[in-house]
């Protein structure tokens, strides 16, 4: 299990926001002032662009306020002059901690520093229920000791990762996708008031319509809807799965993802702390869980997970289950010629190729 904290001297926190924007200037280079929006308010700020013109050109607006660092991830047209809106804020606390700003840094055992996020996410006006943020983003949610407190949150990128930008902006995408599934649910109240030190997502706002009837047209009956359920009641306190530290926890996920794009789709994918991946189609649960090593350990948690909660599946669906483990390369040989043939586990193999990953032994 990997030991995380977060960040709390005000002073070190000022530091590695400096450190944020000093690695964010080389990328964003085109500078202009434009009228930034959010669900709050707006106001005219400073804007860096990554390109000169362009449709989407990704964009960042660093400002300091007396009671936080800001920083807004935007895209747009830097010859236009539209307002634009927040697709996703990372803020810090400044002056005195605090945690209700969206930003976080956080350490790990092996004393590097990563850039967090605490899972306030809005859809509109509503801020959308925090247990269902970390529900999609779980391969890379992790528990953090904070000033004598626990704190869930999602780790985005290493702060000396030179592919952060890249990340952070993949994390907004994300985000906003993110924010309209959990809206489509159509079962969600505000968790708290949305405002500028909430992350922001933009759109039409999600929930329930006035008089409580929900928007969402699926059945109850819908198995995806019990999946859903099912992942949810496993998925709650202390369920944190260590991934060897850090920069391990962020390649899980990035394997999460790409595998994700291969194997399902967003409406039938089904993401919990509890397994990995779990792609539903009309006859069948297909469960992944990924481990970024292939040490006994890693395993024989992978055996396990995949067993109790595909026995618990095929209960509650009464469909068939097919178990993937996920890794680095093949298990010894004493272990790997008896998970197919006496757990029905599949064993899929994965390498790094460029920016994202190959995968080997998929059906």
């Amino acid at each position: 299990m990997s030991t995380y904290e977060v960040v709390t001297a005000i002073t070190e926190i000022a530091r590695l926001n400096n450190v944020l924007g000093q690695q964010l200037r080389r990328k964003f280079r085109f500078k202009t002032t434009r009228e930034i929006t959010y669900p709050s308010n707006h106001h005219t700020g400073t804007v860096f662009f990554e390109s000169a013109s362009g449709t989407n050109v990704r964009a960042w607006s660093p400002n300091t306020e007396p009671n936080k660092l800001v920083n807004f991830m935007l895209a747009g047209d830097p010859e236009a002059t539209d307002w634009m809106q927040i697709d996703v804020q990372l803020n810090f606390p400044a002056k005195t901690y605090n945690r209700m700003m969206a930003g976080a840094f956080v350490t790990d055992e092996h004393g590097d520093t990563f850039i967090a996020h605490r899972g306030k996410l809005t859809k509109g006006k509503s801020g959308l229920k925090k247990a269902k943020v970390f529900r999609e983003f779980a391969s890379r949610t992790i528990e953090a000791s904070d000033d004598k407190l626990t704190s869930k949150l999602i780790l985005i990128s290493a702060l000396d990762d030179s592919a952060l930008p890249d990340r952070l902006w993949e994390f907004a995408i994300e985000a906003r996708e993110v924010a309209t599934r959990i809206g489509l649910e159509g079962d969600d109240e505000p968790e708290e008031a949305p405002g500028p030190n909430r992350g922001t997502t933009g759109g039409k706002t999600g929930g329930k319509k006035p008089g409580g009837k929900s928007k969402d047209p699926r059945p109850n009956s819908d198995p995806l809807l019990k999946l859903r359920a099912y992942f949810d009641e496993y998925a709650g306190e202390g369920s944190h799965k260590g991934h060897g530290g850090g920069k391990r926890t962020v390649e899980h996920g990035d394997i999460v993802k790409a595998l994700e794009a291969l194997v399902g789709t967003v409406a039938t994918s089904q993401k919990a702390q509890a397994i990995d991946l779990a792609i539903v189609d009309q006859t069948a649960v297909h469960l992944y869980e990924v481990k970024t090593s292939a040490r006994t350990p890693d395993v024989y948690t992978g055996v396990g997970q995949m067993l109790i909660h595909g026995e618990c599946i095929h209960e509650l669906l009464g469909l068939a289950v097919t178990r993937y483990l996920v890794l680095p390369e093949r298990p010894r040989d004493s272990h790997g010629r008896h998970l197919y043939r006496k757990a029905g586990i599949t064993v899929i193999t994965f390498e790094k190729q460029g920016a994202g990953y190959h995968f080997s032994g998929l059906p």
